[in-house]
């Protein structure tokens, strides 16, 4: 029994939190108060990470210093958590950064900074948190960035800015590795290398049949010759230790959509353009994908574009009838007018053309009826000056009473364009 309760964890070391709160006694000083609250913290800090995948027990300690009137006397509160990870588990980054931040934010004027975590091992986790999720993540993400910049600034001088879409997916390997590597190479020049030693066996058997006690089965035997040689050479040796940084990329994955249909021959031009700028390599498997497209954006920009030129053509055309042709039109109503209403004055006046066609008349009737003696020319004369000097006497009396009155003159253009 005792063997399966401790092989299960059935007996838990709990944590207090906000039950502290439930046992609170009358008179207690500033100082328990204090520590009391500071257990709070603690204790609901401490579940909240137990939450967590992978994290087996969780201890967190916090230390709040007194506070200071000063700002630059003023220190922040820091905090220290141990994690005892589930056996053969590897905590993540994002999970490490998730629980400084759940820390820092449920202490006040705390910052992630502050926090430090390690694991049971006593190894330092908040490092490992900056250089993961800020060295390989950025390489990874500025690596795609200026690979598609690259691109985009060659197809754009093409096709025009705004009728490209570049994406590219980068596989890096952040593993370092270091090879050893050992090759055997003959001497310069030469296929072979330098002779260290030559060994040569020779074996030779004569024929009996010259031998005078030789007998038959002797005889039957042939000349018999062996020769064996073993040349020893010397090669050159050349050993490499080769250490493989990370950040090697194992593959690259463009595509690119054009804002126009293209042809195969057109997309084979591209995709050689993408490798180019891109130092893609199709040998380590490396995929470049080209399609030419119809741009739903750029169909609504075109129509947005001559929507607005039509507008904008429009307000020019309101313009010009309001600032010139309204105005143009109006002053020729006002001359028309005022040259209407002096007429009408000078209608209502003698003109002189009735005064001379009278004193013609006059004339006329005079001659018909008595002939006048010479004497009478100058008074003829001078009647035609008095005729001229009436009309002058008019007009300039038309001018002192609109100059007297411009008010009502005013007045009475405004009421003949009304009615």
């Amino acid at each position: 029994m005792r063997v399966f309760v401790a092989e299960n964890d059935l007996i838990k070391n709990e944590d207090s939190g906000f039950e502290l709160l439930d046992d609170m006694q009358l008179g207690s000083t500033d100082f328990k108060n204090k520590l009391t609250r500071q257990r709070i913290f603690q204790g609901e800090l401490t579940r909240s990470i137990e939450k967590i995948d992978g994290v087996k027990y969780a201890r967190v300690q916090l230390a709040e210093p007194e506070r200071s009137i000063f700002e630059d006397n003023d220190a922040k509160p820091t905090a220290s958590v141990v994690l005892v990870l589930q056996p053969g588990y590897k905590i993540k980054a994002s999970q490490v950064k998730a629980i400084k931040n759940l820390v820092a934010y449920a202490v006040p004027r705390m910052t992630p900074e502050q926090v430090f975590i390690t694991d049971q091992n006593g190894n330092s986790l908040s490092d490992e948190t900056s250089k993961n999720s800020t060295d390989m993540e950025s390489f990874k993400s500025n690596l795609e960035k200026d690979t598609a910049k690259k691109v985009s600034d060659v197809l754009e001088k093409i096709v025009g800015k705004g009728n490209v879409s570049v994406q590219v997916n980068a596989d890096i390997d952040f593993n370092s590795a270091k090879a050893t590597i050992e090759s055997y190479i003959p001497l310069e020049g030469k296929s072979e290398g330098v002779v260290t030693s030559s060994q040569t066996e020779v074996e030779t058997y004569e024929n009996p049949n010259n031998l005078p006690n030789a007998t038959d089965a002797m005889r039957r035997n042939l000349n018999y010759s062996k020769q064996k040689t073993a040349v020893n050479y010397s090669v050159s040796k050349e050993v490499k230790q080769v250490v493989y940084a990370p950040g090697t990329i194992k593959r690259l994955s463009i595509a690119v959509a054009v804002n126009k249909i293209l042809t195969d021959s057109e997309k084979e031009e591209l995709r050689g353009l993408i490798q180019s700028a891109s130092g893609a390599d199709f040998s380590r498997g490396d995929v470049i994908s080209v399609s030419g497209l119809q741009f739903e954006g750029a169909t609504i920009d075109k129509k947005a574009q001559e929507a607005f030129a039509e507008q904008y053509q429009k307000e020019q055309m309101f313009y010009f009838i309001t600032s010139s042709v309204i105005p143009l039109i109006i002053v020729l109503i006002l001359g028309c007018f005022a040259l209407y209403i002096l007429k009408n004055f000078i209608s209502k006046m003698p003109s002189s053309r009735k005064l001379e066609r009278r004193t013609q008349e006059e004339i006329i009737e005079q001659q018909t009826e008595e002939p006048e003696p010479e004497e009478d020319m100058p008074r003829i004369e001078l009647s035609k000056k008095e005729v001229k000097t009436q009309k002058e006497q008019n007009i300039n009396e038309l001018n002192e009473a609109v100059m007297a009155a411009p008010e009502e003159a005013a007045k009475l253009l405004t009421s003949f364009i009304k009615d």
